[in-house]
């Protein structure tokens, strides 16, 4: 899957009932939410696999569970210490 289709299946997948629950948690974003349980994150990042290039574009897609995929996805070996302190600084909660 490409950054298009990741993001097309998570808007799809997303529900209000999870949105609202967000806060529960102490997620609060500036970011669009789609609603995506994490457990259906999971499902998804299973079917992917890693994945260093498509992480890189759902990290830049402004999208909170995107982002969340992304760091399930990235490939560890490939990570280097300025991708993750760019990304650091950015978190929210």
């Amino acid at each position: 899957m490409n950054k298009a289709e990741v993001l097309a299946w998570l808007e799809k997948r997303g529900t209000r009932r999870v949105t609202e629950g967000m806060a529960r948690y102490g997620i609060q974003t500036k970011l669009r939410v789609f609603g995506v349980a994490m457990g259906t994150l999971l499902l998804l990042r299973k079917q992917l696999g890693q994945d260093h290039a498509l992480a890189g574009a759902l990290w830049t897609s402004g999208c909170y569970e995107a982002r969340l995929l992304a760091a399930l996805v990235d490939d560890p070996q490939r990570v280097t210490r300025r991708q993750m302190n760019a990304w650091a600084a950015s978190f929210e909660n």
